[in-house]
């Protein structure tokens, strides 16, 4: 090897190893940046499900046989992400992991601005609006946040989910940040969004998370059963053994419904509008 050759050959090394030394830099930055923006949740035991029975006209809140009977449930400790995963830093974690944008945004990001509706869905692609994700990138992000820093980090379960929108398992029927819904309050005087903004625009809920009722709604961890709730283990949850469609939990529009207890579910691989995520360190 001539000294020319040689030369070349340890810059390329110096060169290769700098940019690797600075990818895991950004890769744990952008992990800290999600452990730590997590909010502490003590466990406890709760009634899970629809608890309309048990308060003011003692009547259920939803027609709905998924989130019935109501059961009890005994979590562990956990923390949970203040917000909903953002499109800055779901597309930062594509591009560290060498892979391309996802389809729902691409669709936006190349759609002809004709419209108002057009100017609007592309302004909700703005990097501090939450994310689209399908439910296998969503869990993916998760573990990938833990296997960075060396923790247990994943999607919520649903019962941790339900748990931490009614504020430790309050019998709260909203999960903003006064329990109330007003019908007659105009939307731009509402403590919650029928339609997407920046994450972290309203007030959070009691426990201090953001979004838990409004903004889009979150994958859970958990395979979707209609009957689950029937034979529910009582000690931490994890949702059936397998199925088709994963839980969706939270609010858009009438999508899923107002209450904190409505429970959705779709295919693992859709990514539409409002289909977001939080992560949680168990």
């Amino acid at each position: 090897m001539n000294k020319i050759t040689f030369f070349i050959a340890i810059s390329s090394f110096i060169i290769t190893g700098c940019n690797e030394e600075k990818s895991q830099q950004e890769q744990r930055k952008l992990a800290s940046q999600i452990v730590e923006s997590m909010v502490a949740v003590d466990g406890g035991r709760y009634q899970m499900g629809d608890f309309g029975s048990l308060v003011g006209e003692k009547l259920p809140f939803s027609n709905d046989n998924n989130n019935k009977p109501l059961h009890w449930v005994d979590l562990t400790n956990f923390k949970m992400a203040k917000n909903r995963v953002t499109w800055g830093e779901f597309n930062l974690w594509l591009s560290l992991t060498n892979k391309d944008a996802n389809k729902y945004y691409k669709k936006i990001l190349n759609r002809k601005i004709e419209s108002k509706y057009d100017e609007r869905m592309l302004k909700y692609i703005g990097d501090d609006y939450p994310a689209v994700a399908n439910w296998s990138d969503a869990s993916s992000f998760c573990h990938w946040v833990g296997g960075v820093l060396g923790r247990k980090v994943s999607l919520p379960t649903e019962a941790q989910w339900e748990y931490a929108a009614r504020s430790r398992g309050k019998f709260r029927q909203f999960a903003n940040s006064d329990n109330i819904y007003d019908l007659s309050v105009p939307d731009s005087k509402l403590n919650f969004t029928h339609d997407r903004s920046p994450v972290g625009s309203f007030p959070p809920n009691p426990l201090g998370l953001y979004d838990m009722m409004g903004n889009g709604h979150d994958w859970v961890n958990d395979w979707y059963a209609e009957d689950y709730y029937q034979h529910s283990p009582e000690k931490d949850p994890q949702g059936p053994a397998n199925g088709t469609e994963k839980v969706v939990r939270g609010y858009l529009g009438s999508m899923f419904g107002l209450y904190d207890i409505t429970r959705g579910s779709n295919k693992p691989e859709t990514e539409a509008p409002g289909y977001g995520f939080r992560c949680v360190e168990n």
